[in-house]
């Protein structure tokens, strides 16, 4: 059986949890929006010097998402 004090720290770390995993989310939506609000300008608007590095990352991540849906398409019309 769980005591009051046991059940409070486990329902605390669950919330924690599930409070990273969210801002985690969203920090990915926020970087993909600037992403995409700045796809084919010459200078970067709204992005800090810091989410660049964060922007590179996404963007690779989103270069090899593509990458495997043309493999995959490439597949199904073999």
């Amino acid at each position: 059986m769980v005591n009051q004090e046991n059940f409070l720290k486990q329902r605390i770390t669950k919330v924690t949890e599930q409070l990273e995993q969210l801002q985690d989310e969203n920090r990915k939506m926020e970087l993909t929006q600037i992403m995409y609000q700045n796809l084919g300008r010459e200078r970067p608007l709204n992005v800090k010097k810091e989410d660049f590095i964060e922007l590179g990352e996404l963007i690779d991540e989103k270069l090899k998402d593509i990458d495997k849906r043309i493999q995959a398409l490439a597949k199904q019309g073999d």
